[in-house]
């Protein structure tokens, strides 16, 4: 990165720059560009020119109405990247080229913020092929000579060029001195994080923490299901303010939303209960939490709803592969801020039969519910109310897990809590006749053979 030129407005914005990008400035800057990604907070644009191709990062600051002000206690995301740059470069770290940022100021605060890299011929490390990775565990330790650590380091933030083997690092947005860590704590932090999409040729230790830091990394992003981003949003459809999956709105969702009462009135009512209501009709399920305990309500105000918990859940499922039924959409009904009701609305699971009344080979049943168990323990989960009518199989005879209510996030499920789900699992195979030592040992041994464990380990001997 070449030293900036000294500060100069333009059009109401400060700029800092390079000396070889300053003529190109007007060019860059005036040109709409191509929109890589955007957002109500950012804007990535593509500008090509004929002294090179440039990205235009702007950060809107403005979107919210007080969000400018914190900006004159703290960096900006843009100059903070900026000042990163800097430091990199002077330790020789190979980054994409910063060559200017710019930062618009009224007496709100700061309204935006802008960075200017120059690209990079390369492309992001999970879509090279047939790339050296141990060029990648080179290229960490450089980071780690230099003491920086990342707490986003994922292998689109390396640029690599198969061709050449050379890798820059893009998005500095994350980063920060580590001085006071052990380079052998800041080089496992690095690699572990790569670790969770792909695999390197590095120690196993390095391995097993990078599936603890996964799991960790998708119960946060589980989250971003109650939040309003490119995927879900809250939206109110008549009397309820609903989480909602973007892309599944259509105007039969969209009337379930503004009625869900009146969906069970032309539903098939798969469940009538005192707890929970659920109907299935035109390929979607409803289900409503019916709230008869007067002490519910109350502990609701400490705690997520029913539906918000299911939401979630199911999406936090999703997101580690593990099959369920894909939610669209929940919401809470209140009354004077007590939650009296909830709603959950999610795709039908095609052919949906219960383990109880599959027909056709057990013991190839016993092994498929041995597996997803199996993912489920790994992943993280474990539930308290492992039953056997809470497992389904779909049209193509694979098992899902529904009602989730009872699924609980550990990150790392002891030894004893999953001998105890499969105890209660057991317990209701049993009872409805699908359970034998055939059907056992074929369920025990696939679980076993996933989750590279001996039975010893979940029912030892007294």
């Amino acid at each position: 990165m070449s030293e900036a030129v000294q500060p100069s407005v333009h059009a109401g914005t400060r700029w800092h720059m390079t000396p070889e990008f300053a003529p190109l400035l007007d060019a860059v800057i005036s040109s709409p560009g191509a929109v890589i990604k955007q957002s109500p907070a950012k804007l990535v644009t593509r500008h090509d020119t004929a002294r090179g191709v440039f990205f235009v990062k702007r950060y809107r600051h403005d979107h919210a109405t007080l969000r400018p002000l914190k900006f004159f206690f703290k960096e900006s995301q843009a100059h903070q990247e900026w000042r990163l740059a800097s430091a990199l470069s002077k330790q020789g770290v190979p980054i994409v080229e910063h060559v200017a940022l710019g930062e618009r100021w009224s007496a709100r605060g700061l309204l935006e913020s802008i960075l200017i890299t120059r690209a990079f011929d390369g492309v992001p490390l999970d879509e090279a092929t047939n790339f050296d990775l141990s060029r990648v565990v080179t290229f960490v330790k450089r980071l780690v000579e230099a003491r920086f650590i990342h707490r986003d380091f994922h292998p689109a933030n390396l640029l690599v060029n198969p061709a050449t083997g050379e890798i820059r690092l893009v998005d500095l947005h994350g980063m920060k001195s580590a001085r006071k860590l052990t380079p052998e704590r800041i080089e496992d932090e690095l690699l572990a994080q790569l670790c969770i999409t792909m695999k390197l040729p590095v120690a196993d230790e390095v391995i097993g923490y990078g599936q603890f830091k996964r799991r960790r990394a998708l119960a946060a992003r589980g989250r971003r299901c109650l939040k309003t981003n490119r995927d879900f949003a809250m939206k109110r459809f008549g009397a309820l303010r609903w989480h909602v999956r973007l892309n599944t709105l259509t105007p039969a969702i969209e009337k379930l939303l503004r009625s869900p009462d009146k969906f069970f009135a032309s539903a098939k009512v798969l469940k009538a209960g005192r707890s929970s209501t659920v109907g299935a009709a035109n390929g979607i399920v409803l289900k409503r939490f019916n709230f008869r305990r007067w002490m519910r309500p109350l502990k609701d105000v400490f705690r997520e709803s029913r539906a918000r918990a299911a939401f979630r859940k199911a999406y936090h499922l999703e997101l580690c592969g593990i099959p369920t039924a894909r939610v669209i959409a929940a919401a809470d009904e209140r009354i004077a801020g007590f939650v009296r009701r909830g709603f959950v609305v999610m795709e039908e699971i095609p052919g949906a039969k219960e383990l109880p009344r599959l027909t056709g080979d057990d013991r190839q049943a016993a092994r498929l519910v041995g597996q997803l168990i199996a993912r489920l323990h790994d992943e993280g989960f474990s539930h308290r109310d492992l039953k056997e009518t809470n497992i389904v199989f779909d049209r193509e005879v694979s098992p899902r897990l529904i009602d989730l209510e009872g699924l609980r996030f550990l990150r790392e499920v002891p030894d004893e809590i999953a001998g105890a789900n499969l105890r209660r699992l057991a317990e209701g195979a049993a009872a409805c006749g699908k359970l034998n030592r055939r059907t056992a040992l074929a369920f025990l041994f696939a679980y076993c053979r996933v989750r590279g464990i001996y039975p010893s380990r979940l029912f030892p001997s007294r």
